[in-house]
């Protein structure tokens, strides 16, 4: 007991720490974003993503998943890259931005697909199919399953093999083959049972396989068995606050007691759903089911008007975002029903050509399915849909203790956060000054020659001489500013090759010749920065590229390295020191 006592607090505060640093330190420096992934990055692979997993929304999740991805690239780590652009795109999903986070899926499985793991690009290609189902673009949908279930044999992945099983299964309610659907779904309750068993923290998977089974019982237009076979799960899924299943559930049951002709407690159970999800943003299909649903209910109970505005919103959702299921037919009955009746001929057209443009998408992606899945798989993939598990902390009798505990942390890292934070802005503050005062009261020329025989190097005493020269009149020329300098091209612009350049590099400006260059430009930057206002507007890319670097990230480096502050600080200060005056 007291060793997962110890194991909840730390989890806690972990959380807790993301948290503030993301509030305190992430979010007030938004123009400064490369330096901030730039920290975060310096965390280990486990910390960014336990970070991930545990924020409290999707910006801070963000930023930790692009950490994650930047540490992956810097250290060329493929596999990490792949799951760093996974995890990128997982976030865009849970953010219903779609197409944002296929672009990301695309790039995992570019990485991946030469040189697969167990898990990428498998995985990847999952997601995808996930998205592809969730926009109702069941041919892709198809497609990248397929693609992912090679993968997953080649790399004998079970749970992938499942989770293509499970989806699989879904796609061919579409095309009518339920009692073969219900049986592989069942298969899949099996599997995950064994796996909760094992692991209660798989209890989301066990509980959503349930679900699924319950709804397939509903498509079989069985719904005592759907009621029955939610009952147990409906009541585990409360007691482990598991919302998201629960959810589901409650909507099933809405599906269930309307084929009972329960028309009422349907009502009830829709409107507590709604009720339930109504501070969560939901995803398109969500959004159409509720419509949906409300729209029929209302017709059966003869409140046509009370039902059309949400027969219409079923209509434009499905429209807007392609979102079209074989169950939408219906309600298209009662929209033309309801027009014949008022007469309106302009209306009923309209909602009659509505329809048969439905039947076509659907009797297209039909045929697809059914030629697909019989030339594909031999015995039938299911996929269960892919969802971030989100780790629960398990709440003990001594809440109350917890509570308190917690608080006096937070309050503590409050305080040493904000002590960190402001002993850091005194800090830069005082190098601006000095710096201020150092080029205020100093020639910043770069050249400076020590008056060492040149036999030291094992160079012609006239080649050192000329290539000092050309140096002198390369640095007063700021010859520096231009981007891509190479030391071979240096070299021969000051007419010796690199090896004699490099070796006079360093004994004369006693460092290398990246050091060198890179010193030469920041100093430029300082001093212009000082004189240039219009330069102080541009972006930090844009002035790194105008003192010669390609990236900000290589600029702010530099800058740092010399100064000991970021040029986004540097610039701020001249700027209130310009107002000030």
């Amino acid at each position: 007991m007291i060793r997962t006592k110890i194991s909840t607090f730390h989890l806690k505060f972990l959380v807790v720490f993301h948290l503030f640093f993301f509030v305190f330190v992430v979010c007030p420096a938004q123009e400064n974003d490369q330096d901030n992934l730039t920290f975060l990055a310096k965390d280990s692979f486990e910390e960014l993503a336990k970070a991930y997993e545990t924020s409290e929304n999707n910006a801070m999740a963000s930023s930790f998943a692009k950490a994650f991805l930047l540490k992956a690239k810097r250290e060329n780590d493929i596999e990490k890259k792949a799951e760093g652009y996974y995890m990128v795109a997982d976030n865009l999903t849970k953010a219903l931005t779609y197409n944002k986070a296929l672009p990301y899926l695309d790039s995992a499985i570019a990485i991946s697909k030469d040189n697969y793991t167990h898990i990428f690009p498998a995985r990847a290609h999952i997601l995808k199919a996930n998205i592809k189902g969730a926009q109702t673009n069941f041919m892709d949908a198809m497609d990248e399953l397929a693609i992912a279930s090679d993968y997953a044999k080649k790399t004998d992945n079970v749970d992938q093999q499942h989770d293509i099983k499970f989806f699989i299964a879904l796609l061919k309610n579409n095309i009518g083959e339920l009692e073969e659907g219900l049986s592989l779904l069942k298969e899949s309750v099996a599997y995950r049972k064994e796996q909760f068993r094992k692991d209660s923290s798989n209890s989301h998977l066990y509980l959503h396989s349930q679900f699924a089974v319950a709804s397939q019982f509903n498509n079989l237009k069985q719904p005592d068995s759907a009621l029955i076979y939610l009952k147990k799960p409906m009541a585990l899924a409360l007691k482990l606050k598991d919302s998201v299943v629960y959810s589901r559930m409650l909507l099933c049951s809405v599906n269930s007691l309307n084929q009972k002709s329960e028309h009422q407690s349907s009502l009830d159970s829709l409107k507590k759903y709604n009720s339930f999800i109504r501070d969560v943003e939901v995803r398109t299909g969500t959004e159409f089911r509720i419509a949906y649903w409300f729209g029929k209910i209302y017709f059966k109970q003869g409140k046509k008007e009370t039902a059309l505005p949400y027969l219409k919103r079923m209509d434009s959702v499905a429209f807007a975002d392609s979102f079209f299921v074989e169950t939408i037919k219906e309600n298209y009955d009662h929209l033309i029903s309801y027009y014949k009746e008022k007469k309106d001929t302009k209306q009923q057209l309209f909602y009659i050509n509505r329809l048969l443009k439905v039947d076509s998408i659907l009797d297209s992606d039909f045929a697809y399915l059914s030629k697909e899945i019989s030339a594909s798989y031999d015995t039938p993939k299911l996929l269960q849909e892919k969802e971030k598990l989100i780790d629960k902390l398990e709440k003990k009798n001594d809440q109350g203790v917890n509570i308190l505990f917690s608080l006096a942390a937070l309050i503590l890292i409050l305080f040493l956060l904000l002590l960190w934070y402001y002993s850091k802005q005194r800090t830069y503050k005082k190098r601006f000054q000095e710096l201020l005062e150092k080029t205020t009261n100093a020639n910043h020329k770069q050249f400076n020659v020590e008056h060492k025989s040149p036999g030291n190097l094992d160079i012609p005493k006239e080649v050192v001489a000329a290539v000092l020269k050309k140096l002198e009149a390369f640095e007063q020329d700021h010859g520096y500013l231009k981007l891509n300098l190479t030391l071979g091209g240096l070299a021969k612009e000051c007419g010796t090759n690199s090896k004699y350049f490099s070796k006079i590099i360093n004994e004369y400006k006693h460092k290398s010749f990246t050091n060198y260059i890179n010193d030469l430009r920041i100093d430029y930057a300082i001093t212009t920065l000082q004189s240039n206002l219009k330069l102080r507007k541009y972006s930090i890319k844009a002035v790194a590229k105008e003192v010669g670097f390609n990236t900000t990230e290589a600029f702010s480096k530099s800058f740092y390295k010399s100064t000991g502050i970021y040029p986004s600080f540097y610039i701020k200060q001249l700027e209130k020191q310009y107002l000030k005056a």
